[in-house]
């Protein structure tokens, strides 16, 4: 359909400023040349009640609005996560956690695990050349037990004796107090040094037969085996056995001698006291042996990865050339 000329310029008529000419259009040639400053209208929407005005304000808010809400959202996704870890690790390391399993590091058992009788008659053959020593520090140990066992009752005899005024019997609980305090310092200091010797005297006898048992291997059990392996197995796990005599056999048989006497005691003085603590003590027993249980898994462990350890690190000492010429220094501390 063809549009008139006349109504084409009523639709396109131009705004003009206040003094200016309007723009003539010469429909002899095709060149639209503007003399003035063409300005089109804009569309002004308005209410006379409600005017609706488009503000800076209004659309940095459009704009900036979801942000703010993605900003709080992921805030608030980052808090949950934060507080989901520390009630992991809290339930981690509550009793029956995974912190405390040691499922990962188990492994298959090639020999049949050792008892303790078996652990003890091994460890008095190492030691039964110099079994004096052994007998010198159980008879000072038994001696200190005692002495400390009678102190309290024969202190609570001098006390009362002191109110009653009966200066004899005070005099002679005094100076039998006295007696049993050198009595026990001295057995106690004896019983220590003993034990030490004792302990000295194990680890360098156990360390002897485990080195002559290895060295009398196979060539393959070298094959098979790391030197790292090895020294640990001559250096921590000797030590760590031969505290068996020095610390726990000690501390054993001291905390048991003194534990009867102190049940004799309180029978004397009193049943129901005595039961109460008879039982406290039983419940006591209970956790420890479900807690020696895992210390033995703990400990043998602890000396697997402490034997793992020195393997890689005997390897990365020896090859420490190599190490450098390609630049593993990083790598090896890891494997450490």
């Amino acid at each position: 359909m063809a549009v008139s000329l006349s109504n084409l310029r009523s639709l396109c008529t131009p705004y003009l400023p206040h003094g200016k000419t309007p723009t003539t259009y010469s429909s002899r040639g095709s060149v639209f040349n503007p003399r003035t400053k063409t300005q089109f209208p804009v569309l002004r929407v308005a209410s006379k009640r409600h005017p609706f005005q488009f503000g800076n304000h209004a659309l940095m808010g459009g704009l900036f609005a979801p942000r703010a809400e993605e900003e709080d959202q992921d805030k608030t996704i980052r808090l949950w996560g934060i507080i989901q870890k520390w009630v992991e690790f809290v339930g981690s390391v509550m009793p029956g956690g995974s912190w405390w399993s040691l499922c990962e590091s188990e492994e298959e058992q090639v020999a049949k695990p050792v008892t303790l009788l078996f652990a003890l008659r091994r460890l008095w053959k190492l030691v039964e050349d110099d079994r004096w020593v052994i007998f010198v520090a159980f008879g000072a140990l038994i001696i200190a037990a005692l002495s400390e066992i009678s102190m309290p009752s024969i202190l609570t005899e001098s006390v009362f004796s002191a109110q009653n005024g009966q200066t004899t019997v005070f005099t002679r609980k005094s100076q039998l107090l006295v007696i049993l305090c050198l009595t026990s310092g001295i057995c106690s200091g004896l019983r220590s040094g003993c034990f030490a010797v004792a302990n000295t005297i194990l680890v360098r006898r156990l360390r002897e037969t485990v080195y002559s048992t290895i060295i009398s291997q196979d060539i393959n059990f070298f094959d098979r085996e790391g030197v790292g392996d090895l020294t640990s197995r001559l250096g921590a796990d000797c030590q760590r056995l031969s505290d068996i005599i020095g610390n726990n056999i000690n501390l054993i048989l001291r905390n048991v001698l003194q534990g009867t006497g102190a049940l004799i005691n309180l029978l004397m003085l009193s049943w129901p006291l005595a039961l109460s603590a008879l039982l406290i003590c039983s419940l006591l027993s209970a956790i420890f042996v479900v807690y020696g249980k895992y210390q033995k898994k703990a400990a043998k462990v602890t000396q697997d990865f402490t034997a793992g350890a020195n393997e890689v690190a005997q390897e990365a000492l020896s090859l420490m050339r190599i190490v450098r010429v390609y630049g593993a220094e990083s790598k090896e501390l890891g494997r450490h």
